[in-house]
């Protein structure tokens, strides 16, 4: 699980730090920083699982506007926590030179506990066995990250954990107008914007049939009439289809999946998220506003069971939600405020403290403007 995430100098976070449960509303007005955090673990994965340059990741206008010079650097750190409560400490330091437009990494380093996994300096970089003694020195790249660059081996799985753990952080924010209904190739995994999903789906109809059996038999109960998703030959691809029951009591329709409505589509794509992507154990998934085009009916049922894995244990849920009923049932126990001074300043972030018996409910204390950063 991600258990405490410190960011300075990355968009509006400076001096910026969030501890997270197993289970985190975030909310709060409009620019606060919610998505940004997001974000921030998407591109660090890209960073470390995906073996991306950090002109890609952290280019130097993603700095935070207005503390800036070219000794200025960016300061991100990460601890994950595994199953038997040990602490693994990723951090990492960005040097900018704002004359010649370039970054690169000043500091890498991963800890299991306090035992130094890996440390990096100016591109000299120190491996370090699992029981703590020196491996080997090198030179390495500081243009991209040294704990991403290294491969497994017997002498540090623990590297390995980290890396394999940081790659089942999801990050998605479904934007249905963006999904494309034909498929050219498969992907293992979605984009954070499900555009992709019908390669993604393409993918899992071979790979994982069990799951899509899941995820047929869900969405007959929640969506009236379907029946199925279907991939048709299409030229050189494949184009994805919906099949609903006729009214008539005739053969099933296929719909082509780009005519859905944005509230079909959404609701597809939340239920598969959540039996293929968040199937895995030790898995972090990060819903940006899920409810976006549907109506509380459709994803009331959708958020209980997002909550019951989470307590099942081995999975994390961070959730970003305006939605009243969303925030009454969550803001007591598990809700965090984002918040600026005046929509320009650095993000901050304090628990919403409010027990849900008294005569005014969280949303209408939002609403009146009575939760805000003075409580911080």
């Amino acid at each position: 699980m991600i258990r405490r995430v410190y960011i300075h100098n990355f968009k509006s976070f400076v001096n910026f730090e969030v501890r997270l449960g197993d289970f985190q509303l975030f909310t709060g007005p409009n620019g606060g920083g919610k998505s940004a955090f997001f974000d921030l673990l998407g591109r660090l994965k890209t960073l470390i699982c995906e073996g991306e340059r950090i002109s890609k990741v952290f280019p130097s206008d993603n700095r935070t506007y207005g503390i800036n010079d070219a000794s200025d650097g960016m300061k991100i750190e990460l601890e994950l926590q595994d199953t038997e409560k040990n602490i693994f400490s990723y951090r990492l330091e960005i040097q900018y030179d704002d004359h010649g437009k370039q970054q690169r990494i000043l500091v890498e380093t991963l800890k299991f506990n306090q035992t130094s996994l890996f440390e990096a300096h100016l591109g000299n970089a120190q491996l370090y066995r699992d029981d703590g003694s020196q491996g080997p020195a090198f030179p390495m790249d500081w243009t991209q990250s040294g704990v991403g660059f290294i491969m497994p081996g017997k002498d540090n799985k623990r590297m390995s954990w980290f890396k394999d753990r940081l790659a089942r952080v999801w990050v998605v924010r479904i934007v249905p107008d963006l999904i494309k209904a034909d498929s050219h190739e498969e992907t293992t995994s979605p984009r954070s914007d499900l555009a992709d999903f019908a390669d993604w789906y393409r993918y899992l109809a071979q790979a994982q049939p069990d799951i899509i059996y899941e995820i047929t038999d869900v969405l007959r109960v929640r969506m009236p009439g379907f029946r199925a998703l279907r991939l048709k030959d299409a030229g050189e691809g494949k184009m994805l289809y919906a099949g609903f029951e006729n009214e008539t009591g005739g053969a099933t329709v296929d719909i082509p999946f780009r005519q859905l409505s944005e509230g079909q589509k959404a609701l597809i794509c939340l239920y598969t998220i959540l039996f293929a992507l968040f199937s895995h154990d030790n898995a972090t998934l990060c819903m940006d506003e899920p409810e976006n085009f549907l109506a509380l009916p459709e994803i009331q049922p959708w958020l209980d069971r997002f909550y019951e894995i989470c307590e099942e244990g081995n999975r994390q849920g961070l959730l970003i939600s305006h939605h009243p009923r969303i925030i009454n049932f969550l803001a007591a126990d598990t809700g965090t405020w984002f918040s600026r001074d005046n929509g320009t300043g650095p993000t901050r972030v304090f628990p919403i403290v409010a027990d849900g018996k008294g005569p005014i409910s969280v949303d209408q204390l939002v609403e009146r403007g009575w939760i805000d950063g003075s409580q911080g």
